[in-house]
């Protein structure tokens, strides 16, 4: 079969990687599969190398997805191991906090229907936060909770890493050039057209373009209901700061009311928080991302006394947010697959084994809540 993955984010670069890989490991009943990868920049160079990355089940309100999505935090373990460990991937651990009362109240309440679920979850001290990460400085009431088992991935590397494997194992890596429109014949999907004119032919292309998905959907006639990163005060886009070189300022992730902060790959701090990310919509101006990267440094300051860092970039990232927040999985057209969610980071691994199981002619009863059909 022929098969054309449209994005090498890291959920497209998940999918080459296993879709080019028989399952066995050896030349296996699909051996024969022909890979390509279309990615217009490079392998992990938009959204899941600008994210925040975390690797997280810490929403209980579903339990069914909260399932989903431990299953896929069990698969990036796995998908680690085949690595042999890499520093891409860092199971570190997550520490957060809530200073007001209401605040409080709703920590104790997650971390004990997190608990109900069998996560990983619990309270602790100040001695114990000493423990896990002695640079940072919370108010002496804070209510305090742990997440061992939570992490998160430096995603370019690890995009990287997964469309060099799939490269290794037979796939064709595409890059510099963009996915205009999808070509059809008779109703079905047959590939695509590059923006210099060449049409690429696939049994089966597999849209995985993140943000850029509704745009090449169009092309078909079909709507995908992702959040418009455009609209005004629109909850896709946020803003992420990366700083020079912080050694041990945190060793895992840690989320106050005011900043969100975890090691960067190069030794610095990647800093985010909520309330910056508030209207940071394509018509922000640059000297508000500049205004904005200055006081998430500030933030980092007060939260790790003595960080002398300073803001080495700060990058605007648009996140492919479904209306609903669950990802869009699945058949569409004839010859039309797609897989665009907002948790890419967390759930590219176990997307791609799915996935690759339907692709095969075996439906995946987990992907049934999260067709793309059925959602407006």
């Amino acid at each position: 079969m022929r098969i054309l993955v449209i994005g090498a984010g890291i959920v497209g670069a998940a999918l080459a990687d296993r879709l080019a890989r028989p399952a066995d490991g050896g030349r296996g009943a699909h051996a024969g599969d022909a890979v390509t990868v279309v990615e217009e920049l490079r392998p992990g160079a938009g959204t899941s190398g600008t994210s925040y990355a975390w690797l997280n089940a810490n929403d209980p309100a579903d339990p069914a997805y909260h399932r989903f999505r431990t299953a896929a935090l069990r698969a990036w373990r796995d998908l680690a191991a085949g690595f042999g460990g890499p520093s891409w991937y860092r199971p570190a651990g997550n520490t957060a906090w809530a200073a007001s009362e209401d605040a409080k109240a709703r920590l104790a309440a997650r971390v004990d229907d997190l608990a109900r679920l069998g996560y990983a979850a619990r309270l602790i001290g100040p001695d114990r936060l000493r423990e896990l990460e002695p640079s940072v400085r919370v108010p002496g009431d804070a209510l305090i909770a742990h997440y061992p088992d939570e992490g998160f991935v430096h995603g370019g590397p690890a995009a990287r890493a997964l469309a060099g494997r799939a490269e290794e194992a037979g796939a064709r890596i595409v890059t510099g050039r963009r996915a205009v429109r999808l070509n059809l014949d008779g109703g079905r999907v047959t590939g695509v057209r590059l923006d210099d004119g060449r049409d690429l032919d696939a049994d089966l292309t597999i849209c995985a373009a993140g943000r850029h998905a509704p745009a090449l959907l169009a092309t078909a006639g079909i709507t995908l209901p992702l959040v418009d990163p455009a609209r005004p005060g629109s909850a896709a886009p946020c803003l992420v700061a990366t700083t020079t070189p912080a050694p041990r300022a945190v060793h895992g992730l840690v989320h106050g009311p005011a900043l969100s902060a975890r090691p960067a790959e190069d030794g610095g701090l990647v800093l985010e928080a909520d309330d910056i990310d508030a209207g940071i919509d394509d018509a922000v101006p640059a000297e508000r991302i500049e205004a904005a990267g200055a006081e998430l440094l500030a933030r980092g300051r007060a939260l790790i006394p003595g960080l002398s860092a300073d803001v080495a970039r700060v990058r605007r990232c648009v996140r492919p947010l479904p209306v609903d927040g669950y990802p869009l999985v699945g058949p569409q057209l004839p010859g039309l697959y797609t897989v665009v969610t907002h948790s890419g980071i967390t759930l590219a691994p176990h997307l791609a084994e799915l996935v690759a199981q339907e692709v095969h002619g075996r439906p995946a009863e987990a992907l049934e809540p999260y067709r793309p059909g059925s959602r407006r």
